[in-house]
């Protein structure tokens, strides 16, 4: 389940053990049971405080919105405007925020929203150590080490962490740094292309290409737009640019290797690539990008169209289906909708791939695949 991937991340796990080292100390057996629902409530509480801590910046330091999950399991229901997106899930124990700065000064608005979370982390902290009980006791336990962990300066394909941003942004990189000036432009170009407004789309990409030809976010802008238009052969090009580029840290190679698997396939898909290149192209990046740790479960919707295009229905069905009940993204799940709806189309089962696609279309109906496989079924 989701949560298992949210609470016990590899660098979390030695903090839970300490923190059941801890509270089994407790002087009876009923105590350290106590103690352990406190610190279980603890750590559910300061993961909390620490994305409203991120959504308390958006007035305050003027960063925007760009998703909000609540809860893990099955999905209640989706609401979504131009440029932010709000999913129910059925247990509500965990809160997920994406932010993201709209305007300049980049780095100093993402400190500051970095900031603002840990200062909510510290209020319940600080509120646990000032109450007097054995499930406090827990508790208390529980958002120390929790702070402890999310002030690590870390990054990887799956995030970054509070302690990086706080620690490791006001000094990063000159091409970092280019980055984050790039990122209100970047932004601007992803969303107007999420969002079907191609041609104000291409326009942005345009002045990202003239102002940071060879900037890895501004790369990965085009390649969205791109493949917003499904020009599949012309953002593999730029997809393979990013791969091939030395300097990159291993959790960017992830995200390159990740973006590359996905548009070799939907290249071969519609034809633009020769199959036998295209479909050992996107395997090997695949593997790649698993190997550099990027999360298992963000590759099943490349794993499954990889799949469909080799023939293997069944195997397609089940992974497109994950892909699309796991993600948060609407736009991804539009597409993992359509690779399912073709599987079901592939295995002889029309009035299945039409119901699926229609709800593919409540999410995105003009994007590319959706649309292509709409017209399929017209002539089925």
């Amino acid at each position: 389940m989701k949560v298992v991937r949210l609470l016990l991340t590899p660098g979390r796990i030695a903090t839970l053990v300490a923190m059941v080292a801890i509270v089994v100390l407790e002087p009876t057996p009923a105590d350290a049971a106590v103690a352990l629902v406190g610190a279980l409530a603890g750590l559910l509480a300061i993961l909390a405080a620490s994305q409203l801590g991120l959504l308390a910046s958006v007035p305050l330091v003027g960063v925007r919105v760009h998703r909000i999950v609540l809860g893990v399991g099955p999905r209640l229901g989706d609401w979504s405007t131009p440029n932010r997106t709000l999913t129910v899930r059925a247990i509500p124990v965990v809160l997920s925020v994406m932010v993201r700065a709209g305007r300049a000064p980049v780095r100093r608005r993402m400190w500051a929203s970095a900031l603002c979370s840990v200062l909510a982390e510290v209020a319940v902290l600080v509120l646990a150590v000032s109450a007097d009980s054995v499930f406090m006791d827990g508790f208390a336990v529980a958002c120390v080490a929790e702070l402890a962990h999310s002030l690590l300066p870390r990054r990887s394909p799956a995030g970054t962490s509070t302690g990086w941003l706080l620690f490791r942004l006001p000094w990063v990189s000159t091409e970092q740094a280019r980055q984050m000036e790039a990122a209100p432009l970047v932004g601007e170009a992803i969303d107007l292309a999420h969002n079907g407004h191609l041609a104000a789309a291409e326009q942005v990409a345009a002045r990202l290409r003239d102002q940071y030809p060879d900037l890895r976010s501004a790369l990965t802008a085009r390649m969205a737009v791109l493949e917003a238009q499904g020009r599949y052969a012309e953002a593999m090009i730029l997809a393979v640019k990013l791969a091939s580029d030395a300097a990159q840290r291993p959790d960017e190679a992830a995200g390159s290797f990740a973006a590359l698997a996905g548009l070799a396939a939907v290249t071969v898909e519609a034809g633009q690539l020769d199959s036998e290149l295209g479909l050992s192209t996107a395997s090997q990046a695949l593997e790649n990008a698993s190997t550099l740790g990027y999360p298992n479960y963000r590759l099943n919707g490349v794993r499954a169209l990889l799949e469909l295009l080799r023939g293997n229905t069944k195997e397609a069905i089940a992974l497109a289906r994950l892909a699309a009940g796991s993600g948060d993204d609407l736009l991804a799940r539009a597409d993992d909708l359509a690779t399912l709806a073709r599987a079901h189309m592939a295995s002889g089962d029309n009035q299945t791939a039409r119901e699926i696609i229609g709800q593919a279309e409540k999410l995105a109906s003009w994007w590319p695949r959706v649309a292509r496989t709409r017209s399929r079924l017209e002539v089925c």
